[in-house]
């Protein structure tokens, strides 16, 4: 039998755990095991390292949230990303410094471990001199259920509802400092200049848990510019769809989930040219280099003002949106959890 630790689903919605959700979803002989509610910091570690462990039994363990008792080897451990390593000041102390002991410890005593992208992999390779064979990437899936271009009525029911201007550029995700929204909002004052006067900007997200993540605020907003916090979940699809262009200006991301769903939602997308955000979108987006304002306002610039490149990233981001299956990655999932 296959035991998932699936503490994780007790928190807030976030990439991690919309990964676990639809991958369980679809490995029906995995036996999910969790404490009775959201066990937080502390107590959840504890949790982890001394109850866990007893409930395995001697079975394989899967960790899919980057995590996973010491004291259980027969175990594979899905690391998303190493940005705890990799981008220290994006989180809280205490956060930071239990990852950085725990990792080093964890991983190169796992029977295998599992991530969503080869740039993750290469990390993981290369931090902790794990064999390659060890370190299996398998990518993210997309929900096309849920993300999929929404008709005009829905579209415009979000809009009046969220008080959103006719045309506006999103972004959407969590406000951290590793997102590189001050850049994006220096690019946007920049774009400004050379767009049309009725476009806005949408900045889409609330910030992350304060046990987590670092303290973050944005600089004075320039004008044009509205944010309007955590939007839900059944709204992302409509909110996606009636942008004119999606902007993700990540300087590390292990995979990146919204600049796919936009795509899939037919929206023409800007993303940093950092991390895995290139080997995820393909050619199916605007890159810029996410250090130079400069050069992401002049792609801005580019994409708003021609309907035939709006066109063209809108076909290329379908196509590459499809090729990203919550099935497909279930099935290789599987593949490395029954080899152990």
């Amino acid at each position: 039998m296959i035991v998932a630790n699936t503490r994780i689903l007790h928190a807030p919605l976030t990439g991690v755990q919309r990964y676990a959700s639809e991958l369980l979803a679809r490995l029906p002989l995995v036996c999910s095991v969790s404490p009775a509610g959201w066990v937080k910091s502390a107590a959840g570690h504890f949790w982890e390292q001394t109850v866990l462990p007893l409930k395995v039994n001697g079975d394989l363990l899967w960790s899919p949230a980057g995590a996973g008792p010491l004291s259980v080897k027969r175990q594979v451990v899905t690391v998303h990303d190493l940005a705890t390593i990799d981008c220290p000041e994006d989180y809280a102390p205490a956060y930071r410094s239990y990852y950085r002991w725990l990792l080093p410890r964890l991983l190169p005593r796992v029977a295998a471990i599992l991530t969503v992208s080869e740039f993750s992999r290469q990390r993981i390779v290369e931090t902790f001199a794990i064999p390659e064979k060890r370190v299996h990437a398998v990518p993210n899936g997309i929900d096309h259920e849920h993300f999929y271009p929404r008709p005009l009525p829905e579209i415009a029911t979000l809009r009046q509802r969220l008080d959103l201007p006719a045309r506006y550029i999103l972004y959407l995700g969590t406000i951290s400092v590793r997102k590189n929204l001050a850049c994006l909002l220096d690019a946007w004052q920049i774009a400004q200049r050379e767009v049309e006067e009725d476009i806005s900007l949408v900045i889409a997200g609330a910030g992350g848990a304060s046990r987590v993540f670092g303290a973050t605020t944005l600089p004075d907003l320039p004008p044009r510019t509205l944010r309007i916090g955590r939007v839900p979940g059944n709204d992302l699809p409509a909110l996606l769809s009636g942008a004119t262009a999606f902007v993700f200006p990540s300087l590390y991301e292990g995979f990146g989930l919204p600049p796919l769903e936009a795509m899939a939602c037919g929206t023409p997308t800007i993303v940093s040219n950092a991390s895995s955000l290139p080997e995820v979108v393909g050619d199916a987006a605007l890159l810029f280099s996410p250090r130079k304002k400069d050069e992401l306002a002049e792609r801005l610039a580019e994409l708003l003002n021609s309907t035939t490149l709006q066109e063209l990233y809108r076909q290329r981001g379908l196509r590459r949106a499809g090729a990203f299956q919550w099935d497909a990655a279930a099935g290789r999932t599987w593949d490395v959890l029954a080899a152990h």
